[in-house]
């Protein structure tokens, strides 16, 4: 399943149990991650969707890896797409992961029940919300 589509289902099923649905940043907030790109990370933004985009799908190695809860591969393969352009990755995933961080605490602060989802890129890694998470002594459980 492709994530809009996944998106979408996910924002089907809330809908119809009358869940509330939000997001960690604003649309305002997501769009200022490609407001002053400098011209090599703009091209760089470029190549890497126009590169992806013309892969049939994800690999068979990335499938896996989510199909196994394997976040550490998915990091890997997320980071090896950046190679070339590392501050590129850590704009678009690291600093967001950080941004969205306070949100989440008011979530587990609450004492109310939140479902949170983000792309699988954000998960692993040193800088990846399961770190983060732990780091603020959370109890991370794989289901």
């Amino acid at each position: 399943m492709r994530p809009r589509c996944i998106e979408r289902y996910l924002q089907r099923r809330a809908a119809a149990k009358s869940k509330p649905v939000s997001g960690l940043e604003s649309p305002k907030e997501h769009n200022a991650f490609f407001v002053d790109l400098s011209d090599r990370e703009s091209e760089a933004l470029l190549l890497i969707l126009f590169i992806n985009a013309t892969r049939e799908g994800p690999s068979a190695t990335m499938v896996n890896a989510w199909r196994r809860g394997d976040v550490e591969t998915l990091n890997r393969i997320l980071w090896e797409s950046f190679q070339d352009f590392p501050s590129l990755a850590r704009r678009l995933i690291d600093m967001r992961n950080q941004n969205w961080l306070p949100k989440i605490d008011a979530y587990l602060l609450s004492g109310q029940r939140y479902f949170v989802v983000v792309g699988a890129g954000h998960m692993g890694g040193p800088n990846g919300l399961l770190a983060l998470l732990k780091a603020r002594r959370c109890k991370i459980e794989q289901l």
